[in-house]
């Protein structure tokens, strides 16, 4: 009985020198439903014009809302994305790959988008409706007047390495208000109408944005540690989301001689990269993990960071 309890405390202690596990909750994100990354990129847009006023005003205001969309989700500061305008020439070739590359270039951008002229249907006005709470004798009435519209948006990514061209396509109607003292012309209504009609882009653009903006996932990730002060710190900081700070502990644990503890640490390291959104360099941190000592934990990760790198 003796010898027994004596084997069991020495099972005990041998489990004790070998790492432990601790899992990290994250909201990963991944790219948008169109498929197209854009996190880390810079990004421009540019609309086209000719010569049909409501084309244009509408062209401008959804090239402004779909910037604007974009640079809340990937938090990049209200005006980070440039907006721009270009006259459209009769038989432009502005959708061509080499054209694009042009904007990308003139932009200097990583990732373009080109919205092309419009076509629109005709503007139908409704009737005046009084407004009930009117701040002014000018504003006391509301008409709505509303126009079909159909688009075609361009996409070029300089960093995407087949410099495929992504096409998208829609239509929608838009709203445009005008508010008046109830005595305008149906003239003057309309062409107050064709002037707002940039303000009802700006809501179609931040719409067309959806289908560009990141998801995310609820995801959970392990990660390694021993006993020891310097190991309880970067699961600390990597438990605060500060990849940064928890990458710089583990690289100070890996001057030693137990390949164990240095291969833990470069597993670690590799997981703090692919949160950094350097992908390749947790692939090659993960590599350097494996040479020393592969780790069971190895495989989940190195799986998805294929996945990215190869999305």
């Amino acid at each position: 009985m003796k010898k027994i309890l004596y084997a069991f405390s020495f099972l005990l202690a041998v489990a004790a020198c070998g790492p432990s596990r601790h899992a990290v909750h994250v909201e990963m994100r991944y790219p948008s439903k169109s498929g197209i990354e854009l996190a880390g990129k810079n990004i421009s847009v540019v609309y086209l014009e000719n010569d049909n006023p409501m084309s244009s005003f509408l062209a401008e205001g959804l090239a402004d809302g779909f910037a604007y969309s974009l640079e809340q989700d990937y938090q990049t500061g209200e005006g980070s994305i440039g907006v721009y305008r270009m006259r459209c020439m009769p038989g432009g070739e502005y959708s061509s790959r080499d054209s694009l590359f042009n904007l990308l270039m003139d932009t200097g951008a990583d990732v373009v988008f080109l919205v092309d002229t419009l076509s629109v249907g005709k503007l139908t006005m409704g009737g005046a409706t009084h407004v009930a709470s009117a701040t002014s004798r000018d504003s006391s009435y509301l008409t709505t007047g509303q126009m079909p519209f159909r688009m075609k948006l361009y996409c070029f990514d300089g960093m995407n390495k087949d410099e495929d061209i992504y096409v998208f396509n829609g239509g929608s109607t838009s709203a445009t208000h005008v508010y008046s003292d109830g005595m305008m012309s149906p003239q003057a209504l309309e062409e107050a109408a064709i002037r707002s009609l940039a303000e009802a882009g700006f809501d179609a653009g931040r719409t067309m944005a959806r289908s560009f903006r990141s998801q995310w996932k609820h995801e959970q990730y392990s990660l390694v540690y021993f006993d020891g002060a310097q190991w309880y710190k970067g699961i600390d900081y990597a438990e605060q989301y500060y990849w940064k700070e928890a990458m710089d502990v583990w690289i100070g644990l890996l001057d030693t001689n137990d390949l164990l503890k240095r291969s833990c640490a470069e597993y670690n390291i590799a997981v703090a990269c692919y949160m950094l959104g350097d992908i390749k360099l947790a692939s090659e941190w993960l590599d350097r993990s494996d040479a020393d000592n592969r780790l069971p934990l190895s495989d989940s990760l190195r799986k998805r960071i294929e996945f990215r790198l190869n999305s």
